[in-house]
């Protein structure tokens, strides 16, 4: 039978080897506001997590857990946004003609209409 061994505890060659980092717990809500302050930062994920004594593995898994639960980067628009009449609006010919026109951000608009 073999016996556990257990090693001797290191020793520390100095005073602040001695002393570990303190593991703060955020709550969700904590690291959501954690990440829009990053984003809005402007810097590097490596210099934030610096500057906020953050572990940059932390905030890459926050970041994809919140995302996950946001449904990412995608906005569902199934819902209406606004109440639009059931039909579309009679053209000159007497034909109906859809119009949509979703502005996308950077002065992109999208438009699309039926022929």
């Amino acid at each position: 039978m073999i016996e556990p061994t257990t090693a001797p505890a290191p020793i520390p060659s100095s005073p602040q080897q001695s002393k570990t980092k303190k593991r703060t717990n955020r709550s969700q809500s904590q690291w959501k506001s954690l990440l829009d302050d990053f984003h809005r930062s402007g810097l590097t994920k490596v210099v934030f997590c610096k500057q906020h004594g953050v572990a940059t593995s932390s905030l890459t898994r926050w970041q994809k857990i919140l995302a996950e639960e946001s449904g990412g980067d995608f906005i569902d628009v199934t819902e209406p946004l606004s109440i639009a009449p059931a039909t579309p609006p009679a053209t000159q010919e007497g034909d109906p003609t859809w119009q949509v026109e979703l502005a996308l951000g950077n002065n992109i608009v999208l438009r699309v209409r039926s022929v």
